[in-house]
């Protein structure tokens, strides 16, 4: 086949509750989206888990846009016959992982089939309004990802009070702890606390603590690619990596990651970014090989409006997940 066009839009839906975490507030979640078009008029698209600004990440939607548009300018007209065409032009984008992820997704799908599938339920609580709360009660998640804040432990009796349900519970920092604030770990005692993701923005401070006391360490943040993650779990007490295809390369690199995760006896969740549909059903198809149940939610968890309606509908705890159909005509040309 050969690639005709490459086409941009973008989509912006509001939260249906604002997102707060240690780092950033939001009360909407703008994605780029880019199109594949080939000599065969077949369009296949590919989400960007990139925000706006750097404030998880280096690259943003306009740094991605940028990029993919030189790669558009690179492959018009280009014959790819397998996935393994695409390698030349995909190493160009190893320095610029979200690229290269919204990039793969549109890619992936020209090569396999997709496959319908059924995972485990794993919700993110953030700042746990009377809405979140509310969600949470009614679609009763396996796993329950309480990002820290200042109310951690009242936040954690509302869930032992409201949710009637068992759940795991896992806690996530964003790498903004001190060692003092680790210890308040220590007070909760009501939940089989999993893990706790990024407490410290430092490594080292790992080593300054005596974590028998503690549930299993999860990297997120720092888990950037093989090198780091090998580099991590040799050297630090690491029990848990969590893995996001937007920032290791897209879907391919995930799953090498995964397996060479496991061969060290680490443990694997599969985290996903406050995602639409079209990225959520990629999140999902990898969160299968995870540990734990990953960041994947139901159709209509974070969004009333989406772009691929009806991706991961939700039954008994399971969310069961059909290929992805994208209506373009909620999608915005983005100029």
């Amino acid at each position: 086949m050969k690639i005709k066009e490459v086409n941009f839009y973008y989509f912006n839906a509001p939260f249906h509750s604002p997102i707060i975490t240690p780092k950033v507030q939001m009360t909407h979640r703008k994605a780029l989206i880019v199109e594949f078009i080939t000599d065969k008029n077949q369009s296949y698209f590919g989400e960007c888990n990139a925000f706006e600004t750097n404030w998880y990440d280096k690259e943003t939607i306009y740094s991605v846009k940028s990029i993919l548009e030189d790669l558009a300018r690179n492959i018009k007209g280009v014959i790819f016959n397998s996935f393994a065409d695409w390698e030349p032009y995909l190493n160009q984008l190893e320095s610029f992982p979200a690229a290269r992820c919204t990039a793969v997704m549109a890619i992936y799908q020209m090569y396999h089939q997709l496959p319908s599938f059924t995972v485990e339920y794993g919700a993110t609580a953030s700042g746990l309004t009377k809405s979140q709360l509310q969600t949470l009660q009614t679609t009763q998640p396996p796993r329950i990802k309480l990002k820290w804040s200042n109310h951690l432990n009242e936040d954690i009796r509302k869930l032992d009070t409201h949710l009637k349900h068992n759940y795991y519970l896992a806690l996530d920092a964003n790498e903004s702890l001190t060692i003092s604030d680790l210890e308040k770990v220590e007070q909760v005692t009501s939940q089989n606390i999993i893990y706790i993701e990024e407490p410290f923005k430092s490594l080292s401070l790992l080593n300054e603590v005596d974590l028998n006391n503690y549930p299993p360490i999860a990297v997120d943040e720092k888990a950037l690619n093989e090198e780091a993650i090998i580099s991590i779990i040799e050297h630090y007490p690491i029990e848990v990596v969590v893995i996001k295809p937007f920032r290791v390369g897209g879907i391919d690199k995930a799953q090498q990651l995964i397996q060479t995760v496991h061969q060290h006896q680490v443990k694997v969740v599969v985290g996903g970014m406050y995602e639409y549909g079209l990225s959520r059903y990629f999140t999902a198809l990898l969160a299968k090989e995870g540990d734990y149940p990953g960041d994947i939610t139901p159709d209509g968890y974070y969004f009333k409006e989406d772009f691929t309606q009806g991706i991961g509908k939700l039954k008994e705890g399971l969310i069961h997940f059909n290929p992805p159909m994208i209506n373009k005509t909620q999608l915005i040309p983005y100029e």
